[in-house]
């Protein structure tokens, strides 16, 4: 069994950069992300991994999930969940070491509603700070897809 955990990055401070790339998160941003990471260690979640867009606001969010859960393992920083195209981001998680059986992608919409319709047909837009918990019948990140996918719960601010 995989679980993988999809976070939408929280409120982005859109005045703190004239580039996306570099936008920060607002302090109700940060108190979010503290939020979910609360809510996170509270139902045992232990990430063998976190892969996060490298953007700004992403990495703050990382960073805070990661101290939060006691990661002791870098955070991997991928331009993939920052471009924002589905079947690059499906390829790199596909490509996780199968010692990892939790693990949390950190990045932005459209790609991870994308991501979560393909898998588990949720037709919903990830509002921001949001969390999705899924898992996969599949002893390998390779084996993953629609067919071995269940939405188990949707984690709010």
């Amino acid at each position: 069994m995989k679980t993988l955990y999809i976070m939408r990055h929280p409120e982005k401070d859109v005045k703190s950069s004239s580039d996306d790339f570099f936008l920060t998160l607002t302090a109700q941003g940060e108190s979010d992300a503290k939020s979910i990471a609360h809510k996170l260690s509270q139902r045992g979640v232990h990430p063998d991994l976190i892969v996060s867009s490298p953007s700004l606001r992403t990495e703050t969010t990382s960073m805070i999930l990661a101290r939060e859960l006691h990661l002791n393992k870098n955070i991997l920083y991928n331009e993939a969940f920052y471009e924002g195209y589905l079947g690059e981001a499906i390829d790199e998680i596909t490509f996780t070491l199968h010692t990892v059986e939790t693990l949390i992608v950190v990045g932005h919409n459209p790609l991870l509603t994308n991501f979560a319709n393909h898998f588990v047909s949720y037709r919903h837009r990830i509002n921001l700070g949001e969390v999705l918990q899924i898992e996969f019948n599949a002893s390998s990140w390779v084996d993953i897809d629609p067919n071995n996918a269940k939405l188990i719960e949707i984690i709010k601010p």
